[in-house]
């Protein structure tokens, strides 16, 4: 239970105790013996005993405990706190995720469950609030801002200031999630502005922005951005004022584009993943340490990349976490290997965790599933035949980037596919067609309900066969949500039954069926590192430059629908 829900002689109580503790007039619950501790304010590494009362640190100093853990040549660091993520993007539960990143010493998230928001609305956004106090992982929320994130797609809710409000009246809501309408916050839509109002913690989304934009963007109490992809453009929003969070994904990967930023230490800097992290990289690779690690081999002193990690967003966001220091909640990672991020023992909320403490518990409601509400398609819904005399305008998919080209081409070669959007959650079956270079599939589809940010349904498939992509997409509405690839071999699928983004299934079966679909897709020529990820975000209008939305092709810089045939 939290302090706060405690009446006030409970908590008193709990105070008494822990000054008692900390002055060593009583003995800890826990202490950490002869721990080098990593000090992120002081940057020092030095030996201490910290002393455990309850959920908090009493003390940091020499102390005995009813049960003392020998951490002599051990170092004792904050738990990781990822300042910016989708967990949705994970394609598991809360409670799943968590049984992968925690034990690895990433004890915190500050989520945008915007991703569940575009399909449930706020009840979304409330479900996973209601897993969280189940599982050992804090998990900070912020309020979906840009729900939809575009007028240029359909999605399934719509999140004003009044829900946005009602949010925030949540202890687990700290702030309002990535502003991604840039557009008007700089032309200043009142309707929009009334959202970001009701807070005092406002997190940003300004690729490319910069100059007298930049500047209205920032006066209107936008804090933060993960969306720098230069130095130079990190830079000016730093000099701005803003906090820059540097993404490092399996698909977006800022962070050797950022280095000279990072090399400094900037305390206004946090290392973060934006949820960018698939499954296979989490598992084999490692979640807000891999990043931390990565830091460090790429010249980062350890205790920078460290703060990066732990007190820049503590600090930012107003949390009591993110130090080994009197008052903390007890979130403390036991490293054998500082650099390398080696765990040996993880304390979260003064406790000892165990396998055990990651139990399924909950279960999602009904609501959450059956929420494809398209019908099954034809050929012809998706015929687009090229016209005579005209271009035809073409997705450029750049790896390792979020952003998109556009090509003009004179014809359709092989290495160009169909890609389509079909419309899932009110049941019009509007269609958006065109096609997409860089993806490498030949004779296949692949469709999935993984469509930032509206989650619509996106197909990929080979351009002179349309079959392929029909029958995908139209197994994914059988499935009510998941991955589907079709080709010669058959239909390879996973299930996604919550919202079409998550599944109740174990991490081991996830894996199993991704594993045979990735293989699917490199037999049939996508030779891409996270094609799944990439798939995604193929469909997001609101990073540049061109998308494809269920209205069509989205120029993004222009904010419009284009046509796909061009003089």
């Amino acid at each position: 239970m939290s302090p706060k829900n405690l009446d006030l002689n409970s908590r008193l109580k709990r105070l008494k105790r822990l000054i008692d503790v900390a002055s060593g007039r009583k003995r800890a619950e826990l202490v950490l013996k002869d721990a080098e501790l990593v000090n992120v304010l002081t940057e020092e590494i030095y030996p201490a005993d910290i002393a455990i009362s309850d959920n908090l640190i009493a003390g940091v100093g020499n102390y005995s405990g009813i049960k003392e853990i020998d951490c002599r040549d051990f170092f004792a660091v904050p738990g990781l706190i990822d300042g910016h993520t989708h967990i949705e993007m994970s394609m598991l539960t809360l409670t799943e995720f968590a049984r992968i990143v925690v034990p690895r010493g990433n004890t915190a998230v500050i989520a945008d469950p915007h991703e569940i928001a575009n399909v449930l609305g706020v009840d979304g956004v409330k479900l996973m609030i209601d897993e969280a106090k189940y599982i050992p992982i804090r998990f900070f929320c912020m309020a979906p801002s840009c729900v939809p994130s575009s007028n240029l797609e359909t999605g399934g809710a719509v999140i004003t200031d009044r829900e946005i409000e009602e949010l925030l009246s949540m202890e687990e809501v700290i702030g309002v999630a990535e502003v991604m309408r840039f557009s008007d916050v700089v032309s200043g839509n009142e309707e929009f502005l009334k959202k970001i109002l009701v807070s005092g913690k406002v997190d940003g989304h300004a690729p490319f922005l910069s100059g007298k934009a930049l500047n209205a963007y920032i006066s209107a109490g936008i804090q933060t951005d993960h969306e720098s992809v230069s130095f130079e453009e990190a830079r000016e929003k730093l000099r701005l004022g803003m906090k820059i969070m540097v993404r490092e994904g399996s698909v977006a990967k800022n962070l050797k584009d950022l280095i000279e930023l990072v090399k400094k230490g900037n305390r206004n800097v946090m290392l973060v993943t934006d949820g960018d992290r698939n499954l296979n990289d989490l598992i084999k690779k490692g979640y807000l340490d891999y990043v931390y690690r990565k830091a460090v081999k790429e010249g980062i002193d350890a205790i920078k990349a460290l703060q990066m990690c732990t007190v820049n967003p503590a600090e930012h966001y107003g949390l009591n976490i993110g130090s080994i220091t009197p008052g903390k909640f007890a979130d403390i990672v036991i490293l054998s290997d500082l650099e390398n991020f080696k765990v040996e023992r993880v304390i979260f909320n003064g406790k000892i965790l165990d396998g055990g403490d990651f139990h399924r518990r909950y279960q999602y409601p009904e609501k959450a599933k059956n929420t494809i509400k398209a019908r099954k398609i034809s050929k012809e819904d998706i015929k687009l035949d090229p016209k005579d005399g005209k271009k035809t305008r073409v997705i450029k998919l750049i790896e390792g980037e979020l952003l998109t080209d556009e090509l003009i081409v004179e014809k359709i070669s092989d290495s160009i596919n169909k890609i389509v959007v079909l419309e899932r959650h009110k049941g019009t079956n509007r269609i958006g067609k065109g096609f997409v270079y860089g993806f490498g599939i030949k004779s296949g589809a692949i469709a999935s309900t993984i469509a930032h940010d509206s989650h619509n349904i996106i197909a990929v498939g080979d351009a002179n066969d349309d079959d392929y992509i029909v029958k995908a997409v139209n197994r994914l509405i059988e499935l009510q949500g998941g991955i589907v690839v079709v080709n010669k071999n058959g239909v390879f699928e996973l299930q996604l039954e919550i919202a079409g983004l998550m599944t109740e299934k174990s991490t081991d079966e996830v894996m199993k069926k991704l594993r045979l679909i990735h293989q699917q897709l490199e037999e049939m020529g996508c030779k891409l590192e996270a094609p799944i990820i990439a798939l995604s975000f193929l469909a997001l209008p609101v990073i540049p430059k061109l998308k494809i939305t269920d209205y069509g092709l989205v120029d993004v810089g222009r904010q419009e629908v284009v046509d796909v045939f061009v003089d």
